[in-house]
């Protein structure tokens, strides 16, 4: 099912929204396409949107899930991955958010950035 993000876009953008008024960092969900390397497609989109705290990329037409946080995050690369495995393999995506986003230092706000981007290529 291809479309399970666009059936839970309005959850999505309240874990995001509650996620980054608690944590006071910026979160970025990008849709679309990761290509047959998804980890430097994601690399890149990260740098692209480097304000961003998080960069959840997901691709839903090949099930693909990366998760990026900024270089100056102290986190725990195994805590952060086992905190959202579950979350994503389930494409409870809303659930990843929130459960990454709980193990963030808080911090002022900072620029606003969009919250879900949707890229078809």
């Amino acid at each position: 099912m291809v479309q399970w993000w666009k059936d839970n876009a309005h959850l999505i953008a309240e874990a995001i929204d509650t996620a980054e008024r608690t944590s006071g960092h910026q979160i970025l969900v990008r849709v679309g396409p990761l290509g047959r390397h998804p980890a430097r497609v994601a690399d890149k989109i990260a740098t692209r949107y480097s304000a961003a705290s998080l960069v959840f990329c997901v691709d839903p037409q090949r099930r693909v899930f990366e998760v990026r946080w900024s270089h100056s995050l102290q986190l725990d690369p195994v805590r952060a991955t086992a905190s959202v495995q579950e979350h994503l393999r389930a494409h409870d995506l809303p659930s990843a958010i929130t459960a990454l986003a709980a193990l963030l230092p808080h911090q002022e706000e900072g620029e606003e950035l969009p919250d879900l981007i949707e890229e078809t290529d």
